[in-house]
């Protein structure tokens, strides 16, 4: 038996929502992220409201200095 995947916080995060808050903390838009990685806009859209709640922030602000202060942005 698996081990229940955290909630809350980074490690909650999915591979695929790491990389758009990567890309979201390097200063993309919601549009560029989509083409860097050939997903739909809308599907951006869905993994920042993830990230948003498994982090408890609200916007992209709070995102990139969580991202800054976890030495996440490149």
């Amino acid at each position: 038996m698996r081990p229940a995947a955290p909630h809350h916080g980074w490690a909650a995060l999915t591979r695929a929502e790491l990389r758009v808050a990567n890309l979201v903390a390097e200063g993309l838009t919601n549009r560029a992220v989509a083409a860097q990685l050939s997903v739909s806009p809308h599907t951006v859209d869905s993994h920042l409201r993830n990230i948003f709640a498994k982090l408890g922030i609200s916007s992209r602000v709070a995102l990139v200095r969580l991202a800054v202060l976890a030495d996440l942005a490149a």
